[in-house]
């Protein structure tokens, strides 16, 4: 008679080796590994559940988790041609049904939880009741050596993570240029912008005096420096916001100036050029950083232009953000 192709040992060795020699990249694969090893024993439909996943992480989770499930098969079924102990060749042809019953069997649809989910404290918060020249008042209160990273976080919005991987900024007449690797990237998902290129003017945030410094300090290094946070644990953060609570500006972190960026944009730029210059991908994403009526810089002209590496999810846009190449080279005057 013959096998039924849940215990049929061809059948399940064509289905895994069909799942596990799918061409994949190798920053895919290690991501998989990543998520397979913190899955560990459940199912990824149980862990989705317990830590509570998005739906789009959900999906890499079940990805990864049938991959590692297609892994574990192969090598049961290695075992098994391998075992000459008929006891012990039992048990490894019940862990091969199982296996393959989890490969074969429909997977439950996955939607997240959100009875009762409470409404998470966001950072743009901090912003509220501060003046408006708070982040030169920020800046001044810092000792030399912390102001160009703080500039850059001033800025450019990025991420405290992306300055640790390191900014480069390159003076272009008036203007600065910030060329920034992306630190919440997937290559999964699609999530986030692998590399952006934003030109600023510092003058509506930070006043002339201050501006017409950062043009100079950036002028001593040939009009192009890489600056990064090589701090341990942090520190360089801590510094910004004891130095904030000591200039009067209590609750002020790095990402109080990525909120405040984003609202500076929300009054003068499209919402486009907003996602792109914080580093999104998805048009979603940017509702989270500040409000529009929380602007600070009111003569405009603070993003001169924007560029990344990645198109938008799910919305057509007038703003042509599709042509750009991440490369090596940075903007030229």
């Amino acid at each position: 008679m013959r096998k039924s192709a849940n215990t049929d040992k061809g059948a399940l060795r064509q289905i895994a080796r069909a799942i596990v020699d799918r061409p994949l990249k190798d920053s895919t694969l290690a991501e998989y590994k990543r998520v397979a090893d913190r899955i560990g024993d459940l199912s990824w439909y149980e862990y989705a559940i317990n830590h509570h996943l998005t739906k789009r992480s959900a999906v890499v989770a079940r990805y990864a988790w049938r991959r590692a499930t297609a892994q574990r098969l192969l090598n049961v079924l290695s075992a098994i041609d391998r075992e000459d102990d008929p006891d012990e060749k039992r048990k490894l042809r019940d862990k091969m049904e199982l296996h393959g019953r989890n490969l074969q069997t429909s997977q439950p649809s996955y939607e997240p939880f959100t009875a009762n989910k409470t409404k998470k404290q966001s950072k743009r918060a901090s912003l509220k009741g501060l003046p408006s020249d708070w982040r030169a008042q920020l800046f001044l209160s810092l000792k030399p050596s912390d102001q160009l990273k703080a500039a850059v976080l001033i800025l450019s919005g990025c991420r405290p993570a992306e300055l640790k991987m390191g900014v480069c900024v390159q003076r272009d007449g008036e203007a600065f240029n910030f060329k920034i690797q992306g630190a919440k990237v997937s290559e999964l998902t699609g999530a986030g912008q692998p590399e952006r290129m934003l030109r600023i003017k510092a003058e509506p945030i930070l006043g002339k005096v201050i501006n017409d410094h950062l043009l100079e300090m950036i002028s001593a290094h040939g009009d192009e420096i890489t600056i990064q946070d090589a701090d341990p644990n942090r520190a360089f953060e801590k510094r910004l916001s004891r130095a904030g609570q000591k200039a009067g500006l209590s609750k002020v972190s790095p990402y109080s100036l990525r909120h405040q960026f984003s609202a500076d944009l929300k009054g003068e730029a499209e919402p486009d050029q907003v996602s792109l210059a914080l580093g999104h991908v998805s048009v979603k994403s940017r509702k989270h950083y500040g409000h529009a009526n929380q602007r600070r810089s009111t003569t405009g002209g603070v993003l001169l232009s924007v560029e990344a590496s990645r198109e938008l999810r799910g919305v057509a846009s007038k703003y042509d953000h599709a042509t750009y190449t991440p490369s090596s080279d940075f903007l030229t005057p």
